[in-house]
Protein backbone atom coordinates (compact mmCIF):
# COMPACT_ATOMS: atom_id res chain seq x y z
CA UNK A 1 0.00 0.00 0.00
CA UNK A 2 1.41 3.42 -1.00
CA UNK A 3 1.42 6.32 1.65
CA UNK A 4 0.62 10.04 0.12
CA UNK A 5 4.02 10.88 -0.37
CA UNK A 6 4.94 7.99 -2.74
CA UNK A 7 1.81 9.08 -4.88
CA UNK A 8 2.85 12.47 -5.11
CA UNK A 9 6.80 12.17 -5.13
CA UNK A 10 6.98 8.91 -6.94
CA UNK A 11 10.42 7.34 -7.42
CA UNK A 12 12.57 6.91 -10.14
CA UNK A 13 15.81 5.07 -10.90
CA UNK A 14 18.95 7.00 -11.03
CA UNK A 15 19.91 5.73 -13.74
CA UNK A 16 17.56 5.25 -16.21
CA UNK A 17 14.19 7.37 -14.37
CA UNK A 18 11.60 4.76 -14.76
CA UNK A 19 9.47 4.74 -12.07
CA UNK A 20 9.69 2.56 -8.87
CA UNK A 21 12.88 2.74 -6.68
CA UNK A 22 16.11 4.35 -6.34
CA UNK A 23 17.95 2.12 -9.29
CA UNK A 24 16.30 -0.37 -11.12
CA UNK A 25 17.54 -4.24 -11.28
CA UNK A 26 18.88 -3.41 -14.94
CA UNK A 27 21.11 -0.63 -13.95
CA UNK A 28 21.95 -2.21 -11.05
CA UNK A 29 23.93 -4.58 -12.44
CA UNK A 30 25.70 -1.43 -14.06
CA UNK A 31 26.23 -0.60 -10.60
CA UNK A 32 26.92 -3.89 -8.81
CA UNK A 33 30.63 -3.38 -6.44
CA UNK A 34 33.41 -5.52 -7.96
CA UNK A 35 37.37 -5.21 -7.28
CA UNK A 36 39.66 -3.18 -10.20
CA UNK A 37 42.66 -1.84 -9.18
CA UNK A 38 45.26 0.53 -10.49
CA UNK A 39 48.38 2.35 -9.61
CA UNK A 40 48.91 5.85 -10.20
CA UNK A 41 52.72 7.14 -9.56
CA UNK A 42 54.11 10.07 -7.51
CA UNK A 43 57.72 10.76 -7.69
CA UNK A 44 59.32 7.80 -8.65
CA UNK A 45 56.59 5.86 -6.70
CA UNK A 46 53.87 3.21 -6.94
CA UNK A 47 50.44 4.22 -4.70
CA UNK A 48 47.81 1.33 -5.51
CA UNK A 49 44.23 2.69 -6.19
CA UNK A 50 41.22 0.52 -5.63
CA UNK A 51 38.01 0.67 -6.39
CA UNK A 52 34.36 -0.81 -6.79
CA UNK A 53 32.57 -0.03 -10.24
CA UNK A 54 33.38 0.55 -13.51
CA UNK A 55 32.30 4.09 -15.25
CA UNK A 56 29.62 3.69 -17.48
CA UNK A 57 26.96 6.15 -18.50
CA UNK A 58 25.13 4.56 -15.09
CA UNK A 59 27.48 5.73 -13.13
CA UNK A 60 27.74 8.89 -14.52
CA UNK A 61 24.37 9.58 -13.49
CA UNK A 62 24.78 8.41 -9.98
CA UNK A 63 27.66 10.69 -9.52
CA UNK A 64 25.95 13.43 -11.04
CA UNK A 65 22.59 13.10 -8.93
CA UNK A 66 24.72 12.69 -5.76
CA UNK A 67 26.65 15.85 -6.62
CA UNK A 68 24.59 17.81 -8.76
CA UNK A 69 21.07 16.96 -7.17
CA UNK A 70 22.37 15.67 -3.54
CA UNK A 71 20.21 12.87 -4.45
CA UNK A 72 20.29 10.60 -0.68
CA UNK A 73 20.00 7.40 -2.44
CA UNK A 74 22.96 8.08 -5.00
CA UNK A 75 25.14 9.28 -1.93
CA UNK A 76 24.70 5.90 -0.45
CA UNK A 77 25.43 4.01 -3.91
CA UNK A 78 28.75 5.84 -3.47
CA UNK A 79 29.21 5.35 -0.11
CA UNK A 80 28.65 1.51 -0.57
CA UNK A 81 31.04 1.65 -3.40
CA UNK A 82 33.61 3.03 -1.29
CA UNK A 83 33.00 0.35 1.61
CA UNK A 84 33.35 -2.09 -0.07
CA UNK A 85 36.76 -1.12 -2.36
CA UNK A 86 37.93 -0.16 1.46
CA UNK A 87 37.41 -2.99 3.26
CA UNK A 88 39.51 -4.96 0.90
CA UNK A 89 42.21 -2.31 1.18
CA UNK A 90 42.66 -2.28 4.72
CA UNK A 91 43.12 -6.41 4.60
CA UNK A 92 45.95 -6.03 2.37
CA UNK A 93 47.32 -2.33 3.69
CA UNK A 94 46.04 -1.90 6.68
CA UNK A 95 44.42 1.18 8.51
CA UNK A 96 44.46 4.64 8.53
CA UNK A 97 43.04 8.20 8.29
CA UNK A 98 40.52 8.97 5.35
CA UNK A 99 41.41 12.11 3.92
CA UNK A 100 38.84 12.85 1.06
CA UNK A 101 40.03 15.14 -2.43
CA UNK A 102 39.30 18.56 -1.58
CA UNK A 103 36.45 20.45 -3.61
CA UNK A 104 36.82 23.58 -5.51
CA UNK A 105 34.84 26.49 -2.80
CA UNK A 106 32.88 27.26 -6.08
CA UNK A 107 31.36 23.82 -6.64
CA UNK A 108 30.67 23.85 -2.69
CA UNK A 109 28.80 27.11 -3.16
CA UNK A 110 27.31 25.61 -5.97
CA UNK A 111 25.96 22.53 -4.45
CA UNK A 112 25.41 24.09 -1.25
CA UNK A 113 27.15 21.68 0.72
CA UNK A 114 31.05 19.49 0.38
CA UNK A 115 30.30 16.57 -1.03
CA UNK A 116 33.14 14.88 -0.84
CA UNK A 117 33.82 15.44 2.65
CA UNK A 118 30.52 13.77 3.52
CA UNK A 119 30.29 10.78 1.47
CA UNK A 120 34.04 9.94 3.29
CA UNK A 121 32.17 10.69 6.73
CA UNK A 122 29.69 8.35 6.10
CA UNK A 123 32.17 5.43 4.55
CA UNK A 124 34.15 6.72 7.80
CA UNK A 125 31.30 6.11 10.70
CA UNK A 126 30.34 2.61 8.26
CA UNK A 127 34.14 0.98 8.46
CA UNK A 128 35.18 2.41 11.88
CA UNK A 129 38.27 5.05 10.60
CA UNK A 130 39.33 8.33 11.20
CA UNK A 131 38.84 11.32 8.89
CA UNK A 132 39.97 14.21 8.48
CA UNK A 133 40.05 17.06 5.65
CA UNK A 134 43.25 19.06 5.91
CA UNK A 135 43.90 19.37 2.04
CA UNK A 136 42.99 22.44 0.98
CA UNK A 137 43.75 24.46 -2.56
CA UNK A 138 46.40 27.17 -2.81
CA UNK A 139 44.80 28.64 -6.50
CA UNK A 140 42.48 28.01 -8.63
CA UNK A 141 41.63 25.07 -10.81
CA UNK A 142 39.87 24.26 -13.74
CA UNK A 143 36.64 21.51 -13.50
CA UNK A 144 39.19 18.92 -14.74
CA UNK A 145 36.45 17.15 -16.17
CA UNK A 146 36.55 18.57 -19.62
CA UNK A 147 40.33 18.51 -20.19
CA UNK A 148 42.87 15.73 -21.65
CA UNK A 149 45.29 14.16 -19.67
CA UNK A 150 47.94 16.69 -20.24
CA UNK A 151 45.81 19.12 -19.62
CA UNK A 152 44.87 17.57 -15.71
CA UNK A 153 47.90 17.44 -14.98
CA UNK A 154 49.15 20.55 -15.59
CA UNK A 155 45.47 22.32 -14.09
CA UNK A 156 46.31 20.62 -11.10
CA UNK A 157 50.14 20.42 -10.27
CA UNK A 158 50.95 22.08 -7.24
CA UNK A 159 47.62 22.68 -6.33
CA UNK A 160 46.92 21.36 -2.79
CA UNK A 161 48.38 21.77 0.01
CA UNK A 162 47.80 21.27 3.63
CA UNK A 163 45.33 23.97 5.75
CA UNK A 164 47.29 25.81 8.57
CA UNK A 165 45.03 24.41 10.18
CA UNK A 166 46.25 21.00 10.15
CA UNK A 167 49.84 19.33 11.65
CA UNK A 168 50.85 15.77 11.67
CA UNK A 169 49.42 14.87 14.87
CA UNK A 170 45.68 15.63 13.91
CA UNK A 171 45.74 11.55 13.20
CA UNK A 172 47.79 10.37 16.06
CA UNK A 173 46.24 7.09 17.39
CA UNK A 174 46.54 3.42 16.66
CA UNK A 175 46.49 4.36 12.81
CA UNK A 176 49.25 6.81 13.11
CA UNK A 177 49.87 9.53 10.28
CA UNK A 178 48.60 7.40 7.80
CA UNK A 179 46.29 8.58 5.09
CA UNK A 180 44.39 6.86 2.75
CA UNK A 181 43.44 9.49 -0.35
CA UNK A 182 39.17 9.01 -1.23
CA UNK A 183 37.88 10.39 -4.09
CA UNK A 184 34.68 9.32 -6.06
CA UNK A 185 36.24 8.54 -9.51
CA UNK A 186 39.82 7.82 -10.63
CA UNK A 187 40.18 8.91 -14.22
CA UNK A 188 43.95 10.16 -15.00
CA UNK A 189 45.09 9.78 -11.82
CA UNK A 190 46.29 13.43 -11.65
CA UNK A 191 44.13 14.32 -9.10
CA UNK A 192 45.10 11.52 -6.86
CA UNK A 193 48.80 12.03 -7.62
CA UNK A 194 48.52 15.44 -6.59
CA UNK A 195 46.68 15.04 -3.33
CA UNK A 196 49.32 12.15 -2.30
CA UNK A 197 52.19 14.79 -3.12
CA UNK A 198 50.91 17.04 -1.26
CA UNK A 199 50.59 15.05 1.97
CA UNK A 200 53.68 13.14 1.88
CA UNK A 201 55.19 16.50 1.76
CA UNK A 202 53.45 17.87 4.94
CA UNK A 203 55.40 14.29 6.42
CA UNK A 204 52.16 11.74 6.08
CA UNK A 205 52.27 8.52 4.80
CA UNK A 206 50.31 7.52 2.30
CA UNK A 207 49.36 4.24 1.59
CA UNK A 208 47.12 4.56 -1.54
CA UNK A 209 43.72 5.48 -2.75
CA UNK A 210 40.43 4.39 -2.67
CA UNK A 211 37.51 5.31 -5.30
CA UNK A 212 33.88 4.42 -5.74
CA UNK A 213 34.27 4.41 -9.52
CA UNK A 214 36.95 3.98 -12.05
CA UNK A 215 37.30 5.02 -15.97
CA UNK A 216 39.19 4.44 -18.72
CA UNK A 217 42.47 7.11 -18.58
CA UNK A 218 42.49 9.31 -20.82
CA UNK A 219 45.24 9.47 -23.75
Amino acid sequence: MFNLTEIIFPSRCIGCSRLGISICSECRKQWHPHFYQRVINCRGESFPVFSAIQYSPIASRVLLSAKESQIKAADQLIVNGIVHSLKLFVSRHGPATLVPIPSRKSANRKRGRNFLQEITTQVAIEVGLPHQSPLTHIRKVRDQSQLNLMDRSENISGALSISPDFTTEFCAGNTGPKIIVIDDLITTGATLAEAIRALRTAGFTVLGAVTSCTAKPLR
